[in-house]
Protein backbone atom coordinates (compact mmCIF):
# COMPACT_ATOMS: atom_id res chain seq x y z
CA UNK A 1 0.00 0.00 0.00
CA UNK A 2 0.95 3.41 -0.58
CA UNK A 3 2.44 5.76 1.79
CA UNK A 4 0.02 8.94 2.25
CA UNK A 5 1.91 11.81 0.44
CA UNK A 6 3.30 14.81 2.42
CA UNK A 7 0.69 18.21 1.66
CA UNK A 8 0.70 21.61 1.41
CA UNK A 9 -0.12 21.84 5.40
CA UNK A 10 2.30 19.44 6.10
CA UNK A 11 4.99 21.46 4.43
CA UNK A 12 3.61 24.35 6.56
CA UNK A 13 3.82 22.76 9.65
CA UNK A 14 7.39 21.86 8.80
CA UNK A 15 8.42 25.22 8.13
CA UNK A 16 6.71 27.17 11.18
CA UNK A 17 8.35 24.56 13.73
CA UNK A 18 11.90 24.52 12.25
CA UNK A 19 11.76 28.35 12.06
CA UNK A 20 9.77 29.16 15.15
CA UNK A 21 7.28 31.16 13.06
CA UNK A 22 3.40 31.50 13.06
CA UNK A 23 1.59 29.08 10.59
CA UNK A 24 0.04 31.93 8.86
CA UNK A 25 3.94 33.39 8.15
CA UNK A 26 5.29 29.84 7.22
CA UNK A 27 2.21 29.96 4.73
CA UNK A 28 2.83 33.13 3.28
CA UNK A 29 6.26 32.29 3.19
CA UNK A 30 5.65 28.98 1.13
CA UNK A 31 3.48 30.75 -0.89
CA UNK A 32 5.55 33.45 -1.69
CA UNK A 33 8.36 30.68 -2.99
CA UNK A 34 5.66 28.81 -4.88
CA UNK A 35 4.68 31.95 -6.78
CA UNK A 36 8.44 33.13 -7.58
CA UNK A 37 9.34 29.51 -9.08
CA UNK A 38 6.47 29.53 -11.26
CA UNK A 39 6.70 33.04 -12.64
CA UNK A 40 10.06 31.98 -13.24
CA UNK A 41 9.96 29.17 -14.83
CA UNK A 42 6.75 30.76 -17.06
CA UNK A 43 9.31 33.44 -18.57
CA UNK A 44 12.01 30.12 -19.06
CA UNK A 45 14.17 30.74 -16.44
CA UNK A 46 14.85 27.51 -14.46
CA UNK A 47 14.23 27.35 -10.64
CA UNK A 48 17.26 26.24 -9.04
CA UNK A 49 17.42 25.15 -5.28
CA UNK A 50 20.78 24.22 -4.27
CA UNK A 51 20.60 20.68 -2.44
CA UNK A 52 17.27 19.67 -4.05
CA UNK A 53 17.07 20.50 -8.17
CA UNK A 54 15.88 22.40 -10.85
CA UNK A 55 12.58 23.28 -11.91
CA UNK A 56 12.29 24.11 -15.71
CA UNK A 57 10.01 24.43 -18.54
CA UNK A 58 9.84 22.08 -21.00
CA UNK A 59 7.83 22.27 -24.51
CA UNK A 60 5.91 19.18 -25.64
CA UNK A 61 5.31 19.63 -29.37
CA UNK A 62 2.37 18.45 -30.81
CA UNK A 63 1.98 15.08 -32.14
CA UNK A 64 -1.28 12.20 -32.70
CA UNK A 65 -2.80 10.14 -30.37
CA UNK A 66 -5.43 7.52 -29.56
CA UNK A 67 -8.70 8.13 -28.05
CA UNK A 68 -8.61 4.87 -25.13
CA UNK A 69 -12.20 4.92 -25.00
CA UNK A 70 -12.72 4.57 -28.44
CA UNK A 71 -9.72 3.69 -30.12
CA UNK A 72 -10.13 7.19 -32.57
CA UNK A 73 -6.81 8.72 -33.50
CA UNK A 74 -6.95 12.89 -31.97
CA UNK A 75 -4.79 14.89 -32.44
CA UNK A 76 -2.59 16.47 -29.26
CA UNK A 77 -1.91 20.39 -29.04
CA UNK A 78 1.88 21.37 -28.37
CA UNK A 79 2.19 22.63 -24.80
CA UNK A 80 4.29 23.79 -22.31
CA UNK A 81 5.33 22.12 -18.60
CA UNK A 82 6.96 22.45 -15.81
CA UNK A 83 9.75 19.54 -15.15
CA UNK A 84 11.73 18.66 -12.08
CA UNK A 85 15.45 17.52 -12.60
CA UNK A 86 17.05 16.71 -8.55
CA UNK A 87 20.43 17.55 -7.83
CA UNK A 88 23.09 15.11 -7.50
CA UNK A 89 22.43 15.27 -3.65
CA UNK A 90 19.26 14.30 -3.81
CA UNK A 91 19.99 11.51 -6.28
CA UNK A 92 22.71 10.06 -4.05
CA UNK A 93 20.18 10.06 -1.44
CA UNK A 94 17.56 7.99 -3.11
CA UNK A 95 19.96 5.38 -4.92
CA UNK A 96 22.91 4.84 -2.31
CA UNK A 97 26.01 3.58 -3.31
CA UNK A 98 26.09 -0.19 -2.86
CA UNK A 99 29.52 -1.44 -1.46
Amino acid sequence: MAKKPATKADMIDKIAKDAAISKVAAKKALESIVDFAVKEVKVGRPFRVAGLGTFMQKKSKARKGVNPATGEPIKIKASKRMVFKPSSAVKLLLNPKKK
